[in-house]
């Protein structure tokens, strides 16, 4: 993701511990993860051919009875992993292991796991973790986002039985199996979460068979954006799609889609200078956008610029860190793609017309439509 930069020590931080602000939505959240093995299907990136397995994270919205708890930002593995990367930007060692975020501990009631269901895929090569902030965001808003991690495509997959999975080296020719097998891997969690057993491993106690799987939405970041494309090709469940700021791969650039889907895209990134959006674009027959983001880069659309302003890193003296996560103040960033999705998702999963989008479109000045 971010280790091809090595720079000197240019940020002098004291360590301390940074909870991050409540999400802010009427609803508190659940959190939970579990893994999944697909022992249907051989992993083709695994080089001892063994199932393919994912890591799944869930962000359940819910009123809770007990005081909310403090949940590590990411694993003890993990945390120490990207420490070692970020220690690129001169970031002490145990920054990351600083941070946290507030979740409710008790599993959700029956009642709240009617919510709709919302899937999401990250950038290739990029954990899911560091996307928590916006599927907290999301979720407080009345969604059970599941947000997936794709073996051997992130940089470091940590698993709750301790074992580790490194990225393999994901060519440019391998991109489009790498998209397609992320389809395929969303398939199976929308199978294993339309399954008691499913359920039950990432919402204990919840005394549901099922969530709403029949009519979900799923939104991706970069190659996770093409995943959401290829995904809806796949599985029919999937109503509605967003590709924040990713290049499309594979067939369904050609054969298109007739549900609502959402291109937004980073400053200067459009159908004119991506091909792929271009050659889509018309294979849309159903309702569609393209947004593009005024002083943003490929990462505004993660949680980095809301956690970087946390740190009380500079980011506008680092030009190697501007380059990836834009110049945007991280918290405007964070509440422009988290109120964006949160606005689509109501009108793709027919909650809502598509007028709260446009509101929501209207209030930032960053935002411009580029085609609908």
């Amino acid at each position: 993701m971010l280790r091809s930069l090595r720079l000197l020590p240019l940020v002098a931080l004291s360590i301390s511990a940074v909870v991050l602000p409540s999400p802010p939505g009427p609803y508190d959240v659940f959190y939970n993860t579990a893994s999944m093995i697909d022992n249907t299907r051989v992993d083709p990136f695994d080089p001892k051919h063994g199932p393919r397995a994912v890591m799944t994270s869930i962000f359940a919205p819910t009123h809770c009875n007990v005081d909310l708890e403090n949940m590590d930002y990411l694993p003890a593995a993990t945390a120490e992993y990207y420490s070692d990367e970020f220690g690129t930007y001169g970031l002490p060692n145990g920054t990351l292991q600083s941070l946290s975020f507030q979740v409710c501990p008790e599993s959700p009631t029956k009642h709240h796991v009617q919510f709709p269901v919302v899937i999401f895929s990250p950038a290739l090569g990029t954990t899911r973790l560091f996307y928590s902030a916006i599927a907290q965001s999301v979720a407080s808003a009345g969604y059970i986002v599941v947000s997936i991690d794709h073996p051997y495509d992130v940089e470091f997959l940590e698993f709750p039985d301790g074992h580790i999975v490194t990225a393999a080296n994901i060519t440019d020719d391998q991109v489009p199996l790498d998209v397609q097998t992320r389809a395929q891997d969303v398939k199976f969690v929308l199978d294993q979460l339309s399954t008691k057993a499913g359920v039950a491993s990432l919402l204990p106690g919840a005394r549901a068979a099922s969530l709403k799987t029949q009519q979900v939405a799923m939104y991706g970041h970069s190659v996770g954006g093409a995943t959401t494309a290829a995904a809806m090709l796949l599985d029919c469940r999937i109503i509605a799609g967003a590709n924040l700021d990713g290049s499309m791969f594979g067939s369904v650039v050609q054969q298109g889609l007739r549900r609502p889907f959402l291109l937004f895209g980073h400053e200067n990134k459009t159908q004119t200078t991506d091909p792929s959006w271009a050659e889509f674009w018309p294979n849309l027959r159903g309702w569609k956008l393209e947004l593009e983001l005024a002083q943003s880069q490929h990462y505004t659309f993660s949680d980095l610029p809301f956690l970087l302003k946390l740190l009380g890193v500079p980011v506008q003296d680092i030009p190697a860190i501007k380059t990836r996560v834009g110049a945007l103040d991280g918290s405007k960033a964070l509440e422009i793609v988290q109120r964006t999705i949160v606005a689509f998702l109501g009108f793709g999963l027919r909650q809502t017309s598509v007028k709260p989008l446009q509101r929501a479109i209207s209030n930032y000045s960053e935002i411009s439509v580029f085609a609908r």
